[in-house]
């Protein structure tokens, strides 16, 4: 394959992956919602239940289905879907109809997505996956910075639906392209696993630091692998804090208007993209591991800052404290994509990258249940987001002296 080719390829599957992330412009329009339909802010939880439930399941499931018959494929189905779902959800004429079809909207999703990690990496060369995990990581980054950005945009002009059919013209243009991405496959176990690559796809240990490099059977690490995903719960279930409770925070706010809103919460994700960017830069200093570690330790702290910030009606701090937290969730992506890719085989491609997106989508729904509730009893925006942020730095550090503790057994 042409390096060209490659490229084209890349840049379709990345194009079409941002149909998930974008969805964080509904998050911008979630005042506006539970306003148009006269809901209490409990409510606006099924408008992310119907999505990220059902996005989990059919994420999982169509990342095998990817394996057994094309990633192609099933990335292909998924973009029609998406431009069919997104477009009838912004006609929705009752709160019920839009859960509905938020519902179709998950299935949509999910089958585009859950390929997409697989197709970025296996049109490279093994030895340059850990930059294509950037490179897709920073454009995820990019959808969940965009959304709320241009979310408060598409309110002002086009009300709650225009959150919705924004995403259509992007589906189908990704449509249009799919000739040019090629229907990649993993190559047979035999000719992938050897030296490097063997160690990586073997497990954790091989991830972190890759001291088993070329060494004989390694084990997988079943423990390492587990605790990597809860991982990703935790840190998701954190962060859904900022996107659950800021609109909120910030319509008590005098003089800001939903475009400022949008532009500020925008940040967090913003600061994402710059934390992918940073930890692809420094992709082959750090291993998979330290990665994963500093994102949860910068997350948790950035967490506990907004917490203390969003009451203070200041720009310039709450963005500043925003941004630190999705540093510390994009330098965290871009180990944990690394690391849960390279635990298993190549083969597995699809299943790996299907983790992913699933992990995610459990913190957010543990979070939107649980945070939604936890601000229903409280009744503060500043408590449903403290709480969580200690949370996710207690268990960032129980994960930091479970990991001194094993160096030292070593």
């Amino acid at each position: 394959m042409h390096d060209r080719q490659r490229l084209i390829g890349l840049i379709l599957v990345c194009a079409g992956s941002l149909m998930g992330p974008l969805d964080t412009a509904v998050n911008v329009a979630f005042p506006a919602i539970t306003g148009a339909f006269g809901l209490p802010l409990r409510q606006i939880q099924w408008v992310v239940l119907a999505f990220a439930l059902t996005q989990s399941v059919v994420t999982l499931a169509s990342g095998r289905l990817g394996d057994l018959y094309g990633h192609r494929r099933i990335f292909a189905i998924g973009m029609a879907c998406c431009a069919i779902a997104h477009l009838a959800a912004g006609f929705a004429p009752s709160f019920g109809w839009l859960v509905a079809l938020r519902v179709l909207q998950g299935v949509s999703v999910g089958l585009a997505i859950a390929c997409a990690p697989a197709l970025a990496t296996l049109l490279y060369p093994p030895q340059q996956k850990r930059q294509i995990v950037a490179v897709y990581v920073t454009t995820f980054s990019f959808g969940l910075a965009f959304g709320p950005l241009v979310g408060g945009l598409l309110i002002e002009w086009f009300g709650w639906s225009g959150v919705f059919w924004f995403r259509v013209p992007l589906a189908v243009l990704v449509l249009a392209g799919l000739p040019w991405l090629a229907d990649v496959r993993a190559a047979p176990p035999a000719a992938t696993h050897t030296g490097g690559e063997q160690a990586a796809s073997a497990g954790w240990a091989g991830t972190a630091d890759d001291s088993t490099a070329g060494t004989a059977e390694p084990q997988f690490d079943r423990l390492g692998f587990g605790l990597l995903q809860l991982d990703s719960v935790m840190i998701n279930f954190a962060g859904f804090a900022i996107l659950l409770l800021v609109p909120y925070a910030l319509t008590s706010w005098p003089g800001l208007e939903v475009a400022g809103a949008g532009l500020l919460i925008a940040l967090y994700p913003g600061g994402a993209l710059l934390g992918g960017l940073l930890a692809g830069r420094f992709a082959r200093q750090m291993a998979a591991t330290a990665l994963v570690r500093a994102g949860l330790l910068c997350a948790a702290l950035g967490l506990l800052l907004v917490a203390a910030l969003v009451g203070l009606h200041s720009p310039l701090l709450l963005g500043l404290a925003l941004a630190i937290t999705g540093i510390g969730l994009g330098s965290f992506q871009v180990g944990y994509t690394d690391a849960t890719t390279s635990m298993l085989p190549p083969r597995h491609r699809g299943t790996a990258g299907a983790l992913v997106s699933v992990t995610r989508l459990a913190g957010i729904l543990i979070g939107v249940t649980g945070i939604s509730a936890l601000h229903e009893a409280l009744g503060s925006h500043q408590t449903g987001i403290a709480i969580p942020g200690l949370l996710l730095l207690g268990y960032a550090l129980a994960s930091l002296a479970r990991s001194q503790r094993s160096r030292r057994s070593r």
